[in-house]
């Protein structure tokens, strides 16, 4: 912490998938003369190698939001600058926080608010490997668990703060946030 932690360790796992695709297809042109059991479990094998490959890709791209990542110093900045702070508790172990970043916050309308520089900064708060500093700030919004989204106006109130949101709700709150500017 505060970067992101390396995402290399998912083309470990890639390469493991497959290395088992790879090898259960070696098998089954070795063992089977059926060309049905061929057919199901060499087409099984191949999705299995494509799988991996689509993992190791899908889990390891940068993503299309440019995250500033959280330190007290960085998030004291942002508020002191004048910007909203659209601030992303997650953890890259957390499926839900990947679920609801893909599905809400990367879609182009919140995105390009988000990377708009237009007074918004986008903080991510990675709590992976116990990051004592983001699981500060996490305590001090009243929360424990995540996903979480909070976000704050240039004065540093909290104007939204949810674990289950939308893209309009996201984009509300910053719009909220913005009128609140001194």
């Amino acid at each position: 912490p505060p970067e992101p932690p390396s995402k290399a360790y998912w083309w470990g796992v890639a390469a493991f998938g497959a290395a088992a695709g790879g090898w259960m297809l070696w098998r089954t042109i070795r063992i089977t003369s059926r060309p049905v059991m061929l057919a199901i479990f060499g087409g099984l094998a191949v999705f299995m190698i494509a799988m991996s490959v689509f993992i190791g890709v899908s889990q390891t791209r940068h993503g299309p939001i440019a995250w500033v990542y959280y330190t007290p110093e960085r998030f004291a900045d942002a508020i002191g600058d004048g910007n909203v702070v659209v601030m992303d508790f997650t953890a890259e172990w957390c499926l839900n926080c990947k679920a609801l970043e893909s599905a809400v916050l990367y879609p182009e309308p919140v995105s390009a608010l988000l990377n708009s520089r237009s007074g918004v900064v986008p903080i991510k708060v990675d709590i992976t490997g116990n990051n004592e500093l983001g699981n500060e700030m996490l305590r001090s919004v009243g929360r424990v668990t995540i996903p979480l989204l909070v976000v704050f106006a240039p004065d540093g109130t909290e104007v939204f703060k949810s674990d289950a949101y939308t893209a309009q709700q996201v984009i509300d709150a910053i719009e909220k946030a913005k009128s609140m500017r001194p």
